[in-house]
């Protein structure tokens, strides 16, 4: 009797994921490697402008595997990672997050969809009224939510991305911490 043990099975689904939609999952595992960048940055306005492409990315992926909700909010996202990079105004983050539930309550189809729109709103008030470890706790918290949502949807590079922020988000707290000490 051959096993094959639970990594090689994980690696076989994720592979048949893949295949599935090749090009979606391609898109998500580039907004992987920004992402990844993002977070690695100590610097509160180069994050804001490597979440702004990230975010971006994102978008056409949850457009290619037809999730409009988490496109939608992606797509507020990254503009308002671009607009918080400008400004802190309480008017234009509170202008985001009201549009961000009023266009994503008529493309809620299931409790999945309310996981972006919180994630979203979460970083809202993070890019645009927190700074340095304040505002990578608040958008931890909101990386869960996606976490949550895009292995929900089978996002591959969704959920590595949002794993990966989780981990290294929480390096860059513990050495932003070290710097303050």
């Amino acid at each position: 009797m051959h096993n094959t043990g639970l990594p090689i099975t994980i690696l076989s689904a994720l592979n048949a994921l893949f295949w599935e939609n090749p090009a979606a999952q391609s898109v998500g595992l580039l907004a992987l490697c920004i992402g990844v960048s993002a977070f690695f940055q100590k610097d509160d306005q180069k994050l804001r402008y490597f979440l702004t492409v990230f975010t971006l990315v994102m978008a056409v992926h949850f457009v290619m595997l037809e999730q409009w909700t988490g496109a939608l909010m992606a797509f507020l996202g990254s503009l308002r990672n671009y607009a918080s990079s400008k400004t802190n105004s309480l008017k234009i983050m509170y202008g985001f997050i009201f549009v961000v539930w009023v266009l994503a309550i008529p493309n809620i189809e299931s409790l999945i969809h309310f996981l972006p729109v919180i994630a979203t709103s979460l970083g809202t008030v993070a890019v645009f009224r927190m700074q340095g470890i304040k505002l990578r706790l608040l958008m931890s918290m909101g990386t869960i939510c996606w976490l949550a949502h895009n292995y929900l949807v089978f996002s591959i590079g969704g959920v590595l991305v949002e794993s990966l922020f989780l981990v290294i988000n929480m390096r860059t707290m513990l050495k932003l911490r070290q710097v303050q000490n």
